[in-house]
């Protein structure tokens, strides 16, 4: 039995791997490494994540900057993914964080530093499973993670290569079977009717 690969420590071998793996599966990497999607993933700015990806050098923040930035591309996601208005989400905010509504606003708008405390429970508000690090960890580390993760998926799902290719070009990640693997032709059979419902579905909007 062959021993698995040694899983990538840094950025570059992360990089280095999935570059392998998506020359192997013939897919484009522009499709399995979307800066807009890693950018959302991460709250690194996109224009970082697309020079990070390209093998630039990792640009020198200082933390609090960082902390701050990535408070408001979250709450910024927030508004735009639940239509809510700013007003609400401030006012839950402030209830979850035990302050002002006022403070909540000009740290949701990174204005001012949140203390410890009040970073773990936006965190928790935002549903971070990284904690804290999420907010703290350089944009090269962050990049890193979400990549080991996407990694990890892409090879678990090696042998789906026709549900694969239909993910990717769809925005997601994996497909879930509970644990099955179809044969090459329902794998073909299952993209396409899905193709047709999702072509449906734009027809009718």
């Amino acid at each position: 039995m062959s021993e698995s690969p040694t899983p990538p420590t840094t950025l570059p071998e992360t990089l280095a791997r999935l570059d392998a793996w998506i020359r192997e599966q013939g897919l484009d990497r522009g499709e399995v490494l979307d800066p807009r999607v890693l950018s959302g993933r991460t709250a690194v700015p996109e224009g970082e994540i697309r020079a990070l990806l390209d093998g630039a050098a990792p640009h020198e923040d200082k933390v609090d900057d960082r902390i701050r930035g990535r408070v408001r591309a979250l709450y910024e996601a927030c508004l735009a993914e639940s239509g809510r208005r700013p007003a609400d989400v401030c006012r839950e905010v402030a209830a979850r964080l035990g302050i002002s509504e006022k403070w909540a606003r000009s740290l949701l708008n990174g204005d001012k530093m949140p203390n410890v405390p009040d970073l773990t429970r936006l965190a928790e508000f935002f549903h971070i499973a990284e904690g804290t690090k999420f907010f703290t960890d350089p944009a090269e580390v962050a990049l890193n993670g979400a990549l080991q993760r996407t990694l990890r998926e892409l090879e678990d799902t090696a042998q789906d290569g026709p549900l694969l290719r239909f993910t990717l070009k769809h925005g997601v990640v994996t497909l879930a079977l509970r644990g099955k693997r179809l044969t090459p032709r329902k794998q073909e059979a299952l993209a396409l009717m899905l193709e047709s419902l999702l072509s449906g579905e734009e027809a009718e909007r």
